[in-house]
């Protein structure tokens, strides 16, 4: 009887570690708020029409997305002369992809989307060589400051997930 008793205080300890390991995920105190990128379309190539939400604006867009959370480090919500904008600041090779996209595609735009859904467009005028991605959004003033910050939570979180995954 003590041969079963002394087997099972060593495999009781072994458990416990092993399913204290699986409880790894923590849960999120913010909405998940998804940004991605997609470039607009020529007429001629094969996409999908997107629609922003307040100007009804419709635009056609290239189905690759070239920029998504993972990229992202920073957002945040920005006054200047012509309103409330969001910034972005991209990884280092996420910014040297935003260059070499802003230079051979001027004329197009940039279109945010957030969780699935267009909020935002970009005329592309010149090549973008900093990293940073300053972009208007139909999105509410007031709602402006939390909606950037929960982009940045979800990227970080989602940036280390994917290192955890990664190793």
């Amino acid at each position: 009887m003590t041969r079963p008793r002394f087997f099972l205080s060593l495999l009781l300890p072994l458990v416990l570690a092993i399913f204290s390991g699986c409880a790894t995920s923590k849960k999120k105190d913010y909405p998940e708020t998804v940004a991605r990128f997609l470039l607009e379309a020529s007429p001629s190539e094969a996409g999908a029409t997107v629609q922003l939400p307040r100007s009804g604006t419709t635009i056609l867009v290239a189905p690759k997305t070239y920029f998504t959370e993972y990229d992202i480090v920073s957002c945040s919500a920005v006054m200047n002369e012509l309103g409330r904008s969001l910034v972005f600041k991209l990884t280092p090779e996420a910014a040297r992809d935003l260059f070499r996209l802003t230079a051979t595609s001027r004329g197009k735009r940039l279109v945010t989307v957030v969780n699935g859904v267009a909020i935002g467009a970009r005329r592309i005028e010149d090549p973008l060589s900093d990293g940073y991605l300053v972009t208007y959004v139909e999105v509410d003033d007031d709602k402006l400051d939390e909606f950037a910050k929960n982009i940045v939570s979800t990227s970080v979180d989602g940036r280390k997930e994917l290192e955890k995954r990664n190793r």
